[in-house]
């Protein structure tokens, strides 16, 4: 099968972003520490020369309401909690993995940008890969996601986005047939270079916000209804993605589509060309021909 690769003598540093921890966050957040915790109790991945966990950073300014119950992994106790910190304490502590709850909302580049921006580090040995998972159902904090995947200052990046078919009316005679689709879409650039283009580009309605404010900028956002396993099997595809960028460090689809009521999903695989054209551009980091200023 075709992938990317993403070896290329360098160590591999990944700092988590999860922008979103409600329905389909929550349940990734959870999947995201259970198979991290498999991984670094791995001996050979623990010690391994050629990885290494950064930091996990949780966002979302949501507290816990009492309907939040029904469909997301909190309790009674949670409520009027920040989700952030009952998930991270919760799930960080049991796992064992350190996670930096971020309790507010994102509304601009400058804030998402010193929460990815990296350490100092010698490029030539270290590959520093911010991931970030957005699950979130606002188009608004969508085009800033999709903005900031283009943003020079950004030359490496993998940007996950997961999407699930809300519930039409019940006046609508389909709505026994609705609310079990969904995808998972994974942007990728690397060196500067894009490879696998981002939601906002596959999906291009997704970067209409015009009835899409962001969340917690006193405009009161509809959320329309979604069938819970609708938002777990999303969840479920992107930490499929992330095992496998933990277990073989490569990037297998470009997206995922499925319907859970016919029990489907239809992958998008990384093509020869790309894969070809990939390979090529990491030949030239390989030989240290970076594009930007140290890359």
């Amino acid at each position: 099968m075709n992938r990317f690769d993403l070896n290329d003598g360098r160590k591999i540093v990944i700092k988590f972003i999860i922008i979103g921890v409600g329905a389909t966050g929550s349940h990734f957040f959870r999947g995201l520490c259970q198979d991290l915790r498999a991984h670094l109790d791995n001996p050979n991945f623990m010690h391994s020369p050629e990885f290494s966990l950064d930091k996990i950073i949780l966002i979302d300014g949501d507290v816990v309401e009492r309907k939040n119950i029904r469909t997301q992994l909190f309790t009674r106790e949670c409520i009027t909690e920040k989700k952030v910190h009952s998930l991270s304490e919760r799930y960080g502590d049991h796992y064992g993995i350190e996670v930096i709850p971020y309790p507010e909302y994102i509304n601009d580049h400058e804030s998402l940008h010193k929460i990815c921006m990296l350490p100092d580090h010698n490029y030539r040995k270290i590959f520093y890969l911010p991931v970030i998972i957005g699950m979130v159902d606002n188009n608004a904090t969508r085009v800033l996601l999709h903005e900031y995947f283009y943003d020079e200052r950004v030359p490496n990046l993998i940007y996950i986005d997961t999407g699930v078919e809300s519930v039409r009316s019940t006046q609508n005679n389909d709505v026994i047939h609705s609310g079990f689709g969904g995808q998972v879409v994974t942007g990728f650039k690397y060196m500067g270079d894009v490879f696998l283009d981002p939601v906002g580009d596959v999906y291009p309605n997704v970067l209409d916000a015009s009835d899409s404010p962001f969340p917690g900028c006193g405009v009161q956002s509809i959320s329309s209804p979604q069938h819970s396993p609708t938002n777990k099997t999303a969840a479920q595809y992107a930490n499929n993605i992330i095992n496998n960028l933990l277990h073989t460090k490569s990037i297998y689809q470009h997206m995922i589509n499925f319907n859970i009521q016919y029990g489907g999903s239809s992958p998008v695989l990384i093509s020869d060309s790309l894969e070809f054209e990939f390979n090529e551009c990491k030949q030239r980091a390989i030989k240290g021909h970076y594009k930007y200023g140290q890359y």
